[in-house]
């Protein structure tokens, strides 16, 4: 008995927290992917072998927790039919640089990886061998504390482009984008992590508190997002570059607002260079740190951007579009 399963990660093109509103969001999958494998240990304990910042390995009696709070969470969850002690393995190392998460969505995609090969081993997969995307979504909610839109883990599912909305009760609702060819990206990594929950916390106390301002700001952001998308899907690259671009500025404005930095001094400098050189920057996700991506229909503008950003002591990062979303890898069962 055996299950493999691997999940892309993603870069947030448009959309960032107006998606949380119910806003179309843009996201590409990249070819960054977590993996994860279960078996039948063999042993009287269970054992849990986990790569983030650097590896882990942990032994605990069958029915205990791991004390990793993603793998307990599923497994509670799902608990699914009874299994002898098993041994997993969990790696997504390829969203770290060093000790540090570098943005693309490792916890989503860990969900997602984990997640499928956890109800495949315990035979409660769906019809196509996945869990449910919306199960999927409720548990990364849940491992973040109930926060986040599940657009990260719509992209570690589906891969490629994707639009995307959040639309409660209802749930997500993903489509394809196509993405022309000439359009390249590109991630730089501002040196900082972020914590992704504490400024969502940030804006949803925002909302709450200034419901005019916040209202006139998402329908700035929910009119770039929606022109974004559809222009991108019309072929209308010059427009869609023009979008991203005014999108980046309407993140540094909503950060005012809500006194917080979302684009901060890194990506602010980042952005600089990019502007020099004819590249479209903006931040991706978030904010407070973590990524941004580089778009260009230039492929020697975006080498001349990452021998810049590499000069400011930036990590420029190479990534491509990766069509491929949650793979089960290996059945269940030999």
């Amino acid at each position: 008995m055996h299950a493999r399963a691997s999940a892309p990660g993603k870069l947030v093109v448009l959309g960032e927290y107006a998606v949380l509103a119910g806003a179309p969001a843009l996201v590409f999958a990249v070819d960054r992917v977590c993996t994860a494998t279960l078996a039948a240990s063999g042993e009287a304990d269970c054992r849990l072998e986990s790569g983030l910042a650097e590896w882990d390995e942990r032994r605990f009696a069958l029915g205990e927790p791991s004390g990793v709070a993603l793998v307990d969470l599923i497994v509670a969850q799902a608990p699914g039919v009874a299994t002898p002690p098993w041994v997993a393995r969990v790696d997504s190392r390829a969203f770290f640089d060093g000790a540090l998460k570098l943005g693309l969505g490792s916890s989503a995609a860990a969900v997602c990886a984990f997640g499928a090969a956890w109800c495949r081993y315990t035979a409660q997969a769906g019809p196509d061998g996945r869990p449910e995307l919306a199960r999927l979504i409720a548990w990364h909610r849940a491992l973040q504390g109930g926060k986040g839109s599940g657009l990260d883990v719509a992209a570690s599912y589906t891969g490629g482009a994707i639009r995307y909305q959040w639309v409660p009760p209802g749930g997500a609702c993903v489509s394809s984008v196509p993405v022309p060819k000439r359009v390249r990206f590109a991630g730089v990594f501002s040196g900082r992590s972020a914590t992704t929950a504490g400024f969502i916390g940030r804006f949803d106390r925002w909302r709450v508190d200034a419901p005019r301002a916040a209202a006139l700001q998402l329908r700035d952001l929910t009119d770039l997002a929606e022109s974004g998308c559809a222009a991108l899907a019309q072929g209308a690259v010059a427009e869609f570059l023009e979008v991203v671009d005014a999108y980046g500025g309407r993140l540094a404005s909503l950060g005012r607002a809500i006194g917080v930095d979302i684009v901060t001094a890194e990506h602010v400098a980042i952005a600089a260079a990019a502007r020099r050189l004819g590249v479209h920057y903006k931040v991706s996700g978030a904010g407070g740190g973590d990524l941004g991506i580089a778009l260009s229909e230039d492929p020697d503008a975006l080498r001349a951007l990452r021998a810049a950003v590499t000069a400011m002591g930036y990590r420029f990062l190479d990534l491509a579009l990766e069509q491929e979303g949650l793979c089960i890898v290996e059945p269940a069962r030999d």
